[in-house]
């Protein structure tokens, strides 16, 4: 490893989250839970620093080589992938939405990869990969290495994962949802729902109703036998009120979720953490289940980049509306020898045909699952081989977009567009 100039202007010890000077590593590593930066504290046998968040009664506890004192100009030895990061960082910023601040973002995906040697062993090893999963990250508005956006060693790559609180936390970021519900179902429980009839579902999952006490809610010695999980459900509330669509998945269901998981059956994969403690082993995945059930309501549910491209419409039409009558024409249609048709008003078929092209794409996407507009761009640049990143269709070619709507048209689900990324768009 070599020394690297961390570009810092403003004072080296800043807080990147809540702008206090810590006296601490100028945002270089982050709480996964708080974001401000950690503070370092015990010097392990080996040398290493154990850094804690300055937060009182937070947990967070990072163990990363120590730094050298800080300056205003941070010159320090470091990991590669550290570095890349902030090489970075003016592309991440771009696609970062206001409310994350680049330092505090940067922050916490390097404590993340201090935490664990073997992400960090994959980001050396891949880095192309890790820059990936922070730039999807970042265009989902998440914190990296924390619940909302989990980043996971895969096959010597930096894989990013979107967890279930990401999920929600984008529903809830659309101003559109009050309340989003999300619960299994397990055998002992009461549940009834009648679709149709019923807005939402009754369920009932704790003791007698007749008997108030506490014992008679969670069992005597707060025991309850629930039995095993069956089905689990999703549900929001929408801001007028109203019931979204519910969402029902029975065991069954969650099941195919999990065997088309690369990780579905690994040894650390979510799918098998004890989520109900040791003594209710029937509760493990408990927290995949919920995943599946919110990632189904999703469709149905307003998210923030959803959100965002309805704002965009109703601020474009009121501009419409308030602009004189003479209507705004398309781009002329230009001849083949650069020059443009005198008085021409005919609007170029190539510039309908582009826009048609462009919502293609988006069925293709949506018919295998793939709602979110970014997930959407991402996936179009991996089948184009493209480095860059895209944040627009209208920025791709006519014979590009059809040649990925061909491509997508001829997977039965998005596991065979992974895998076609990974030929390099090649089919088997």
């Amino acid at each position: 490893m070599k020394p690297s100039v961390i570009p810092e202007a403003a004072h080296a010890d800043t807080c990147p989250v809540c702008g206090a000077v810590h006296g601490q590593l100028c945002g270089q590593l982050g709480c996964t839970m708080h974001g401000h930066a950690l503070q370092p504290g015990a010097i392990q046998p080996s040398g290493r620093v154990i850094h804690t968040c300055p937060v009182q009664g937070c947990h967070v506890s990072i163990t990363a080589p120590k730094e050298p004192p800080m300056t205003d100009i941070a010159t320090r030895t470091q990991a590669a992938p550290i570095t890349l990061m902030w090489e970075k960082k003016h592309h991440i910023a771009a696609v970062l939405p206001d409310h994350i601040d680049v330092k505090g973002f940067l922050g916490t995906a390097a404590a993340a990869l201090y935490a664990s040697d073997t992400l960090m062993a994959a980001a050396e090893k891949d880095p192309g990969s890790l820059v990936a999963a922070l730039i999807r990250c970042a265009s989902l508005g998440h914190r990296p290495g924390t619940d909302e956006f989990y980043l996971t060693p895969r096959g010597g790559k930096v894989l990013g994962i979107e967890g279930y609180r990401g999920i929600v936390e984008r529903m809830y970021r659309s101003g559109a949802v009050r309340n989003v519900v999300v619960r299994e179902v397990c055998a002992n429980d009461r549940f009834t729902f009648v679709e149709g009839l019923d807005e939402k579902p009754v369920h009932r999952f704790g003791g007698s109703h007749n008997d108030q006490t506490g014992a008679g809610f969670f069992g005597e010695y707060g025991n309850l036998n629930r039995g095993e999980m069956v089905g689990v459900y999703a549900y929001a509330v929408l801001d007028t009120g109203a019931i979204s669509r519910v969402v029902i998945l029975t065991r069954d269901d969650v099941m195919a979720a999990r065997q088309a998981s690369p990780a579905g059956n690994t040894k650390d994969s979510p799918w098998n953490r004890p989520d109900g403690g040791n003594a209710h082993p029937e509760f493990t995945g408990r927290s995949m289940w919920w995943k599946t059930a919110a990632r189904r309501l999703e469709p149905w549910v307003p998210t923030s980049a959803e959100y965002r491209r309805q704002q965009l419409l109703a601020a474009a039409e009121a501009t419409r509306a308030a602009l004189p009558s003479d209507p705004i024409q398309p781009p002329p249609f230009v001849q083949p020898d650069g020059a443009s048709s005198a008085g021409a008003v005919a609007v170029n078929p190539d510039y309908i045909a582009h826009g048609q092209a462009q919502e293609d794409v988006r069925n293709a996407f949506s018919v295998l699952g793939v709602y979110d507009e970014d997930e959407q761009l991402n996936l179009t640049a991996a089948l184009l081989g493209e480095d860059t990143i895209l944040d627009d269709l209208a920025a791709v070619s006519l014979h590009d977009l059809q040649r990925v709507k061909a491509q997508v048209g001829r997977c039965e689900d998005i596991g065979q567009v992974h895998a076609l990324i990974d030929r390099g768009g090649k089919p088997a």
